[in-house]
């Protein structure tokens, strides 16, 4: 078994928190991206250990300039008004804390239609792209790389209220 393959079997990395990362999630990215940092992922494993139901609204800095996690409540959308999105600075976890939506996740080497990229808020837009859509619940999490294209906040069935934490974690 390789040493990527044995690190995340261990499951050493999530500090304890017993929630499940999503089987879309690039384990061989995630393995570089945590021995390259090992702090910051330390950090976002400890907040991810409260009871995050009861957090407020807003903005928490766990590692200056680094990482920054937010939560947000809103109404999951239509398809058609879910934008896929990237990032250059910053890998995404996504975490519905309650509530269910659909996350599409794809290649950014498959994507198509990219908008011009706005670095004050680190994102691309793209247009029309065919990616698989996944079920988002309080059990399992996401992680976009930023050789992932994602699109969040897609309705199940129909438009229902979802708490999201995202955290935002500085790529190498």
């Amino acid at each position: 078994m390789s040493t990527t393959k044995e690190w995340f079997a261990g499951k050493e990395w999530a500090q304890g928190v017993s929630l499940e990362l999503h089987d879309s999630v690039d384990v061989n990215e995630f393995y570089k991206q945590y021995q390259a940092k090992p702090e910051l992922w330390k950090a976002v494993f400890e907040f991810m250990k409260q009871d995050l139901g009861a957090l407020e609204i807003g903005k928490y800095p766990l590692v200056e300039g680094e990482v920054t996690a937010i939560v947000s409540e809103y109404n999951t959308k239509e398809p058609e008004n879910a934008k896929w999105e990237a990032h250059r600075k910053f890998i995404d976890l996504q975490y519905v804390i309650s509530g269910e939506e659909k996350m599409g996740v794809m290649p950014i080497a498959d994507a198509a239609n990219a908008g011009e990229y706005n670095a004050e808020k680190d994102v691309i837009f793209y247009g029309e792209n065919d990616g698989p859509l996944h079920l988002a619940t309080p059990e399992t999490y996401f992680l976009f790389f930023t050789g992932d294209l994602h699109r969040p906040c897609i309705k199940v069935d129909e438009s229902s209220p979802v708490k999201k934490l995202v955290v935002k974690i500085a790529t190498v």
